[in-house]
């Protein structure tokens, strides 16, 4: 891993070095320069994983830091085809003011600005999580022996909407990341228990649908090879089964669109072939006992905002129907019983995420896919419950990964 500190503090530079080591970086693979004419040289002759740069710098190396000249460096990334773009960057400065004025420079072009502190380690854990994400996002890209994870987690859900807003809420120190030749903006964090730390990937697709949901989640899978992969978000749900607000985890998801037309009559009939995906049995047991927690549901609903029903939280481990389209008629939903009796729910994603987990190459992680109702698929539709829905869905992956993470380590 090779590592460029652009730092004209020599005792910061010291401890952040030092922090590197640590962490396993070879020495002979830190680089180190105090401007930001000097950095922009390095840039274009060498490839580095990880840019480490102080935002108050130098232009160049025989004049007076200046406020913000680091900028210069990510300008030169930006602007210049000659400069070989890190795979991170990561601004540091010890200043709360200029992280309040340049922070924003950073976050729109997906890079990250971290609170350096002589009094605290805080920064260290950031940067570690870091390392780690670009050592897994290396592996991946460079091979696999088919056994070898590298995220513990993946989150996934669909559209930039409520549904990752809800994710970006969950206490897991999210951090922007970016990959070489790749526009997706994934949201790297930790998801920490009492005595153990795990990683955790997060990203929202395009556009609603399976085919989106599926390349999305097959990407996620080849670049990060995580142990799980999880969506969260809103479904319709079946008004004789359940409530607005209640979690349905899919088991089995399918697509309810598969299948044959045929003539019957001299009309059109469709006769469906639905391919079925089960959840994981251990998965099932786990969510089947969390579903029985009311105390600690209540405590989920509790936590969470948004408008919210007045019926309490229930998890319903039962089958959740995917389909290419937005379903707002009741006749329609079912028609759908004749493909499973017991259908919970309805959504357009959840058979894609599980596809993709069960059909991509070794190791292979487990799929899950809870979501919340929001409305009950029928002309009555509407938006009122879609952030609550949203965020408890996540909340519930959030608790529920902590025990099944924590269970297969």
């Amino acid at each position: 891993m090779k590592v460029l500190i652009v730092e004209d503090n020599a005792e910061k530079y010291g401890r952040i070095r030092s922090a590197l080591l640590a962490d396993g970086v070879d020495p002979s693979c830190v680089d180190h320069r105090v401007s930001a004419s000097e950095a922009v040289d390095r840039l274009k002759s060498s490839q580095y994983d990880l840019l480490l740069l102080d935002v108050n710098i130098p232009l160049r190396s025989d004049g007076t830091t200046q406020r913000g000249g680091g900028l210069e460096v990510l300008k030169a990334v930006r602007r210049d085809t000659d400069c070989f773009t890190p795979t991170y960057i990561v601004g540091i400065t010890q200043f709360e003011d200029v992280i309040e004025e340049f922070g924003e420079k950073f976050e729109e072009q997906l890079w990250s600005l971290v609170h350096y502190s002589d009094t605290s380690d805080r920064w260290i854990t950031m940067l570690r999580m870091k390392l780690e994400y670009i050592r897994a996002v290396k592996l991946s890209q460079h091979f696999t022996d088919g056994q070898t994870f590298g995220v513990d987690l993946a989150i996934v859900c669909a559209l930039n909407t409520v549904e990752l807003e809800a994710i970006r809420k969950l206490p897991c120190d999210w951090q922007h990341m970016r990959l070489r030749n790749d526009e997706t903006r994934y949201l790297s964090g930790q998801i920490q228990t009492k005595d153990q730390s795990f990683s955790v990937i997060a990203a929202s697709a395009p556009r609603m649908g399976m085919p989106s949901a599926a390349v999305l989640s097959s990407k996620i899978i080849q670049q990060f090879r995580p142990r799980y992969i999880a969506m969260v978000g809103i479904c319709g749900g079946r008004n004789d089964k359940v409530n607005i607000g209640d979690i349905i985890v899919a088991d089995p998801s399918w697509d309810w669109g598969n299948g044959k037309i045929t003539s019957k009559e001299g009309k059109p009939f469709f006769d469906p072939a639905p391919h079925h995906l089960a959840l994981d049995v251990d998965l099932s047991a786990l969510l089947t006992e969390m579903s029985q927690d009311s105390p600690g549901l209540a405590r989920i609903k509790q936590l969470v905002s948004g408008k919210k029903p007045e019926s309490e939280l229930r998890v319903h481990v039962a089958p959740l129907v995917s389909g290419a389209a937005v379903v707002a008629d009741q006749k329609t939903f079912t028609s759908l019983l004749t493909q499973h009796r017991n259908i919970h729910g309805l959504e357009m994603e959840a058979y894609g995420v599980m596809s993709a987990a069960l059909g991509n190459g070794k190791p292979r992680p487990i799929p899950i896919v809870a979501k919340a109702v929001s409305d009950y698929a029928d002309a009555d539709k509407e938006d009122g419950y879609q952030e609550y829905a949203a965020n408890v869905s996540a909340q519930f992956i959030f608790e529920a990964a902590q025990k099944f993470l924590k269970a297969n380590s």
